[in-house]
């Protein structure tokens, strides 16, 4: 779907001087729901907002909570996707031509969707390996400021036999994992190690994870940075975002842990999106 207009997948629907392929002009986020319905849309709605102001793309009436979820419903319906879905959206300036400064702030909006094999969120059973993402380990050198290193590490996760690479601040301070915020658990505490300043997609879906630990399993919640000094103490580990769910770690480097409260913090997590769904299913009809 681009800009509200249901095209056919397998035919071109950007132009050559689309900003986001020519200068990185554009963002990616993706969204997971059931029943044609996005899991916290309004929260996440809100989130795309910031992030659009942040790179200073400006909404017009057209681009309303409402008006975006009943495309994403109908895009849905047309591939006939009603159960687990994976929604992923791509916003970026419009353009007049290929030259590098831009000359508007409006914006494209391009949306795909693709149907997921589990209801809900379910935690993996086995527990991710993970380790410090080392930029030396890439053997190539990257004259593009702008471009990700964490886009090229596939490599690095199969030679290690690794799920997961973190990622580190200039203090060592565990930040995030390729894909994911990152939590530490110790006794009845759960510790949120990464920014809570950043305006994120990851973020939108961590402070439901500790709303909930919070309310359902009276967990202490932490805002703290964690970094090698602390791992001896904690007692767990798991990873969030909004398309894997949680996912629990084993071994962060030599570091194990065991999965202990992490599950009970996932069942609540599943059941909390469950009874989401069900009741917006309610209210539609």
């Amino acid at each position: 779907m681009l800009n509200g207009k249901i095209m056919p997948s397998d035919s071109a629907c950007l132009n050559y001087d689309n900003r986001g392929f020519l200068w990185g002009d554009s963002f990616t986020v993706q969204l997971r729901g059931n029943s044609c319905i996005v899991y916290d849309f309004k929260n996440y709605f809100q989130c795309i907002c910031k992030m659009l102001e942040s790179v200073g793309m400006e909404t017009d009436d057209s681009f309303k909570a409402k008006i975006f979820a009943n495309d994403l419903m109908l895009l849905l319906r047309k591939n006939r996707i009603y159960k687990e879905f994976c929604a992923t959206i791509t916003f970026f300036r419009n353009s007049n031509g290929i030259k590098k400064l831009a000359d508007t702030n409006t914006f494209s909006t391009l949306v795909s969707v693709e149907s997921l094999p589990h209801e809900f969120y379910s935690i993996n059973k086995d527990g991710i390996f993970t380790d410090i993402f080392d930029a030396l380990q890439l053997s190539i050198g990257i004259s593009n400021p702008n471009f990700s290193y964490d886009l090229i590490c596939s490599k690095i996760l199969a030679e290690n036999e690794l799920d997961d690479l973190i990622v580190t601040d200039n203090d060592g301070n565990y930040r995030r994992s390729l894909y994911s915020d990152i939590f530490f658990l110790k006794d009845n505490s759960l510790i949120y190690a990464s920014d809570p300043e950043n305006v994120s997609i990851n973020a939108v879906f961590s402070s439901r994870i500790m709303q909930i630990a919070n309310r359902k399993l009276g967990m202490e919640i932490y805002q703290s940075t964690v970094n090698s000094s602390k791992l001896k103490v904690v007692d767990g580990m798991f990873l969030a975002d909004p398309v894997n769910g949680i996912r629990w770690v084993v071994g962060l480097g030599r570091e194990r842990f065991y999965i202990g409260k992490v599950n009970d913090i996932a069942y609540e997590v599943y059941n909390h999106y469950k009874e989401e769904i069900e009741k917006e299913k309610g209210l539609a009809y």
